[in-house]
């Protein structure tokens, strides 16, 4: 049984592992601690701003005063993860300040659906008694750290990686005869979340087997293409072309735009 932040593999639709650290159970109890925090405030709040509300326009009493906290309440409890894990793809504020993400156990970003399974889980999770315990035990003992609520979704809660993205010094320059095939691509469209996959698989692409770096190379390629819509991406290597793409996109926003932005949204 660990306590610690461990590395598992991620299934992507292509079937390539990536592998990726997970996020530990002192991290996630951080994080729930931050966010419990900020949910209070903005409960107190409502409630407030509600009942005066209330009482303003129907005359109040006790029975007004309990409809506002049960109101405000649950929207509270399911609203604010769902509202902010949908938006922010898988960050709530308390995530974020401990550099995690909730992902789809392929590494894709959640959606609506995901949030709000998490959300209903986070009921046995949180407030089943003795309260809080049910999450941490299954934290602590599934393998790759999911509580109840994860279990349900379908989701994992990893350390985000563009909290540890590369140095941004490296620059890149089209390979020697392809230079004018560089200028042919448009890098206008190219997202900082694209820049940022893209850089890191082709500096780290040595690490990789032959066949996984050729399939990553590929698909890559295709997705880029049909981003700038560049329809002769196929007269070069796949990695020509990303290395391409990729002078173009630095010589117009810099080499370290990346660095504290996004995460990849494939």
């Amino acid at each position: 049984m660990s306590t610690a932040a461990e590395h598992t593999g991620i299934i992507t639709p292509d079937a390539v592992v990536l592998d990726i650290e997970t996020a530990g159970f002192a991290s996630r109890i951080l994080a729930g601690v931050l966010d419990t925090l900020l949910m209070l405030l903005i409960l107190i709040v409502s409630i407030t701003v509600g009942s005066v509300a209330a009482g303003s326009t129907i005359g109040g009493g006790e029975s007004t005063t309990t409809t506002v906290i049960a109101f405000a309440s649950f929207s509270v409890i399911f609203g604010y993860p769902i509202l902010f894990e949908t938006l922010r793809r898988g960050r709530t504020p308390g995530k974020s300040a401990l550099g995690l993400r909730v992902v789809t156990l392929d590494g894709a970003p959640i959606r609506f659906r995901e949030a709000t399974l998490r959300a209903m889980g986070g009921i046995v999770d949180r407030f089943l008694p003795p309260g809080g315990i049910t999450g941490a035990v299954f934290v602590t003992i599934t393998p790759k750290n999911q509580r109840v609520g994860d279990l349900i979704a379908g989701t994992i809660v990893i350390r985000d990686p563009a909290k540890f993205a590369p140095s941004p010094a490296l620059w890149f320059s089209a390979p020697a005869g392809l230079e004018a095939f560089a200028e042919t691509i448009d890098p206008t469209a190219i997202t900082v979340d694209q820049y940022t996959v893209i850089r890191s698989f082709l500096t780290r692409g040595a690490s990789l087997s032959p066949t996984i770096r050729h399939a990553l190379g590929v698909d890559l390629a295709a997705r880029l293409a049909a981003t700038v819509r560049h329809p002769n991406h196929t007269a070069v290597a796949p990695e020509h072309f990303l290395i391409c793409a990729m002078a173009r996109y630095q010589r117009r926003n810099g080499p370290g735009r990346h660095a504290s932005q996004g995460w990849v949204s494939a």
